[in-house]
């Protein structure tokens, strides 16, 4: 049987940075907020939606405030529950952020028996 690589789609680098103040609002949740709507948006742009994220990777500063974005992650994942990773970082390279976000998704696929 020949090897079919998976066609998972990786969004990387998501981060709350405003581009209409040229900054990252001042707390966790915002940026969290932010960094979603546009990996959202990203996986749009490929027909996909929440539903086809397979894994989030958080990348944070700090987990102070991280609890606030459970009901925003529950309303986008809570059907799927994708599998999470959360990892700690000392600081970014861009002042003012606290996070930055990966996620992996996988189209559906319309026939998914092995031929």
């Amino acid at each position: 049987m020949p090897f079919r690589p998976s066609p998972e789609i990786h969004i990387r680098h998501l981060t709350g940075f405003d581009a209409t103040t040229g900054q990252f609002p001042a707390g966790l949740f915002p940026q969290i907020r932010q960094a979603l709507a546009t990996g959202m948006a990203q996986l749009d742009q490929q027909g996909m939606g929440a539903d086809n994220v397979t894994r989030i990777t958080f990348t944070l500063r700090e987990t102070d405030g991280f609890s606030t974005c459970f009901p925003l992650l529950n309303d986008l994942f809570g059907r799927t529950c994708p599998a999470t990773t959360l990892r700690l970082v000392k600081q970014f390279e861009r002042t003012g952020q606290l996070a930055e976000i990966e996620l992996v998704a996988l189209p559906t696929q319309a026939d998914d028996t092995l031929s």
